[in-house]
Protein backbone atom coordinates (compact mmCIF):
# COMPACT_ATOMS: atom_id res chain seq x y z
CA UNK A 1 0.00 0.00 0.00
CA UNK A 2 3.46 2.12 0.79
CA UNK A 3 4.55 2.04 -2.34
CA UNK A 4 1.17 2.25 -4.43
CA UNK A 5 0.60 5.91 -2.60
CA UNK A 6 4.07 6.47 -3.27
CA UNK A 7 3.81 5.86 -7.34
CA UNK A 8 0.05 8.00 -7.18
CA UNK A 9 2.10 10.95 -5.69
CA UNK A 10 4.55 11.15 -7.59
CA UNK A 11 2.70 10.65 -10.47
CA UNK A 12 0.51 13.37 -10.19
CA UNK A 13 3.27 15.84 -8.26
CA UNK A 14 5.49 15.24 -11.81
CA UNK A 15 2.32 16.15 -13.93
CA UNK A 16 0.90 19.28 -11.49
CA UNK A 17 2.76 21.92 -13.82
CA UNK A 18 0.65 19.96 -17.12
CA UNK A 19 -2.24 21.23 -15.20
CA UNK A 20 -0.69 25.10 -15.64
CA UNK A 21 -0.24 24.78 -18.95
CA UNK A 22 -3.39 23.25 -19.87
CA UNK A 23 -5.02 26.28 -17.74
CA UNK A 24 -2.98 28.94 -20.07
CA UNK A 25 -3.89 27.28 -22.89
CA UNK A 26 -7.40 26.96 -22.07
CA UNK A 27 -7.92 30.77 -20.93
CA UNK A 28 -6.00 31.80 -24.18
CA UNK A 29 -8.45 29.48 -26.36
CA UNK A 30 -5.58 27.33 -27.74
CA UNK A 31 -6.59 23.67 -28.24
CA UNK A 32 -4.75 20.43 -27.88
CA UNK A 33 -6.27 17.54 -30.03
CA UNK A 34 -6.59 14.07 -28.26
CA UNK A 35 -3.49 12.76 -30.71
CA UNK A 36 -1.57 15.91 -29.67
CA UNK A 37 -2.31 15.33 -26.00
CA UNK A 38 -1.94 11.13 -26.28
CA UNK A 39 1.59 12.26 -28.00
CA UNK A 40 2.88 14.45 -24.83
CA UNK A 41 1.75 11.25 -22.68
CA UNK A 42 3.94 8.87 -24.93
CA UNK A 43 6.77 10.96 -24.14
CA UNK A 44 6.43 11.28 -20.11
CA UNK A 45 5.90 7.26 -20.64
CA UNK A 46 9.30 7.06 -22.65
CA UNK A 47 10.44 9.65 -20.01
CA UNK A 48 9.47 7.99 -16.82
CA UNK A 49 10.58 4.48 -18.04
CA UNK A 50 13.90 5.54 -18.99
CA UNK A 51 14.55 7.49 -15.67
CA UNK A 52 13.32 4.81 -13.66
CA UNK A 53 15.58 2.25 -15.45
CA UNK A 54 18.48 4.52 -15.17
CA UNK A 55 17.41 4.77 -11.31
CA UNK A 56 17.08 1.20 -10.78
CA UNK A 57 20.15 1.06 -12.34
CA UNK A 58 22.38 3.09 -10.04
CA UNK A 59 20.22 1.56 -7.03
CA UNK A 60 22.14 -2.08 -7.64
CA UNK A 61 25.46 0.12 -6.64
CA UNK A 62 24.34 1.55 -3.89
CA UNK A 63 23.48 0.00 -0.31
CA UNK A 64 19.44 0.37 0.11
CA UNK A 65 19.85 3.07 3.14
CA UNK A 66 21.76 5.13 0.60
CA UNK A 67 19.78 4.42 -2.57
CA UNK A 68 16.76 5.38 -0.78
CA UNK A 69 18.08 8.82 0.62
CA UNK A 70 19.84 9.85 -2.31
CA UNK A 71 16.13 9.62 -4.19
CA UNK A 72 14.78 11.59 -1.57
CA UNK A 73 17.08 14.54 -1.29
CA UNK A 74 16.66 14.63 -5.12
CA UNK A 75 13.11 14.55 -4.99
CA UNK A 76 13.25 17.70 -2.03
CA UNK A 77 16.04 19.33 -4.50
CA UNK A 78 13.19 19.45 -7.32
CA UNK A 79 10.24 20.28 -4.86
CA UNK A 80 12.65 23.36 -2.99
CA UNK A 81 13.02 24.78 -7.07
CA UNK A 82 9.30 24.62 -7.73
CA UNK A 83 8.59 26.47 -5.27
CA UNK A 84 11.15 29.29 -5.37
CA UNK A 85 9.64 32.53 -6.68
CA UNK A 86 9.56 32.49 -10.17
CA UNK A 87 11.65 35.68 -10.34
CA UNK A 88 14.46 34.04 -8.70
CA UNK A 89 14.07 30.93 -10.68
CA UNK A 90 14.31 33.07 -14.00
CA UNK A 91 17.39 34.89 -12.93
CA UNK A 92 19.01 31.23 -12.18
CA UNK A 93 18.14 29.86 -15.57
CA UNK A 94 19.82 32.95 -17.48
CA UNK A 95 22.83 31.57 -16.81
CA UNK A 96 22.11 28.85 -18.96
CA UNK A 97 23.97 29.89 -22.51
CA UNK A 98 22.31 26.13 -24.04
CA UNK A 99 19.48 27.15 -26.80
CA UNK A 100 18.24 24.23 -26.42
CA UNK A 101 18.03 24.35 -22.38
CA UNK A 102 16.68 27.69 -23.18
CA UNK A 103 13.65 27.05 -25.38
CA UNK A 104 12.02 24.18 -23.08
CA UNK A 105 12.27 26.70 -20.07
CA UNK A 106 10.76 29.40 -22.11
CA UNK A 107 7.73 26.72 -22.88
CA UNK A 108 7.79 26.54 -19.23
CA UNK A 109 7.02 30.00 -18.28
CA UNK A 110 5.45 31.51 -21.25
CA UNK A 111 3.35 27.69 -22.94
CA UNK A 112 1.91 29.85 -25.76
CA UNK A 113 5.30 29.48 -26.90
CA UNK A 114 4.94 25.72 -28.21
CA UNK A 115 2.59 27.03 -30.90
CA UNK A 116 4.78 28.18 -32.98
CA UNK A 117 2.33 28.65 -36.02
CA UNK A 118 0.20 30.80 -33.71
CA UNK A 119 -2.66 28.59 -34.92
CA UNK A 120 -4.09 28.31 -31.39
CA UNK A 121 -3.94 24.53 -32.52
CA UNK A 122 -0.57 22.16 -30.88
CA UNK A 123 -0.21 19.99 -33.62
CA UNK A 124 1.31 16.53 -33.12
CA UNK A 125 4.73 17.58 -34.15
CA UNK A 126 4.41 20.68 -31.57
CA UNK A 127 3.34 18.64 -28.93
CA UNK A 128 6.56 16.74 -29.01
CA UNK A 129 8.85 19.31 -27.67
CA UNK A 130 6.04 20.43 -25.36
CA UNK A 131 5.86 17.51 -24.24
CA UNK A 132 9.87 17.06 -23.72
CA UNK A 133 9.77 20.18 -21.98
CA UNK A 134 6.72 18.72 -19.63
CA UNK A 135 8.99 15.74 -18.73
CA UNK A 136 11.77 17.76 -16.48
CA UNK A 137 9.83 16.53 -13.22
CA UNK A 138 8.84 13.22 -14.73
CA UNK A 139 12.33 11.98 -15.54
CA UNK A 140 13.73 13.42 -12.12
CA UNK A 141 11.16 12.07 -10.32
CA UNK A 142 11.46 8.62 -11.71
CA UNK A 143 15.14 8.22 -11.26
CA UNK A 144 13.74 8.57 -7.52
CA UNK A 145 11.01 6.20 -8.06
CA UNK A 146 13.70 3.55 -9.79
CA UNK A 147 16.06 4.10 -6.22
CA UNK A 148 13.09 3.45 -4.30
CA UNK A 149 12.80 0.64 -6.65
CA UNK A 150 9.41 0.98 -7.80
CA UNK A 151 7.93 -0.69 -10.65
CA UNK A 152 9.28 0.78 -13.90
CA UNK A 153 6.47 0.25 -15.83
CA UNK A 154 3.72 0.97 -13.09
CA UNK A 155 5.51 4.33 -12.15
CA UNK A 156 6.16 5.33 -15.84
CA UNK A 157 2.25 4.38 -16.69
CA UNK A 158 0.53 6.22 -14.11
CA UNK A 159 2.74 9.52 -15.17
CA UNK A 160 1.81 8.65 -18.28
CA UNK A 161 -1.84 8.58 -17.70
CA UNK A 162 -1.99 11.75 -15.05
CA UNK A 163 -0.27 13.77 -18.11
CA UNK A 164 -3.13 13.17 -19.90
CA UNK A 165 -5.56 13.71 -17.53
CA UNK A 166 -4.14 17.07 -15.76
CA UNK A 167 -3.71 18.80 -19.38
CA UNK A 168 -7.01 18.17 -19.69
CA UNK A 169 -8.53 18.97 -16.66
CA UNK A 170 -6.46 22.25 -16.89
CA UNK A 171 -7.59 23.61 -20.69
CA UNK A 172 -11.34 22.69 -19.69
CA UNK A 173 -10.36 24.73 -16.02
CA UNK A 174 -9.12 27.42 -18.16
CA UNK A 175 -11.52 27.73 -21.08
CA UNK A 176 -14.37 27.49 -18.30
CA UNK A 177 -13.73 29.13 -15.47
CA UNK A 178 -10.30 31.50 -16.52
CA UNK A 179 -8.15 30.30 -13.58
CA UNK A 180 -4.82 31.49 -15.16
CA UNK A 181 -4.01 32.26 -11.47
CA UNK A 182 -4.36 27.90 -10.72
CA UNK A 183 -0.98 27.45 -12.69
CA UNK A 184 1.44 29.05 -10.38
CA UNK A 185 -0.76 27.48 -7.51
CA UNK A 186 -0.35 23.91 -9.57
CA UNK A 187 3.32 24.67 -9.52
CA UNK A 188 3.96 25.69 -5.77
CA UNK A 189 1.59 22.70 -4.93
CA UNK A 190 3.82 20.14 -6.55
CA UNK A 191 6.78 21.31 -5.13
CA UNK A 192 5.45 21.07 -1.34
CA UNK A 193 4.15 17.12 -2.27
CA UNK A 194 7.37 16.44 -3.40
CA UNK A 195 9.06 17.87 -0.53
CA UNK A 196 6.50 16.33 2.02
CA UNK A 197 7.19 12.78 -0.02
CA UNK A 198 11.27 13.00 0.54
CA UNK A 199 10.45 13.95 4.36
CA UNK A 200 8.10 10.88 4.60
CA UNK A 201 11.11 8.74 2.35
CA UNK A 202 13.79 9.64 4.88
CA UNK A 203 11.74 9.18 7.72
Amino acid sequence: MKTFIHLLFLSIAANLDNLGVGVAYGVKRIKIPFISNLMIAGIAFFFGTISVLTGTWIGHYLADSIANTIGALLIMGVGLWMVLPRKLQLRLEKNSNQKEISIIIKILHEPEEADTDRSALISWQESVLLGVALSINVFTNGISAGLWKLNIIGTAFGMAIFSFITIKLGIWLGSRYGLRWLGNKANLAAGIILILIGIHQII
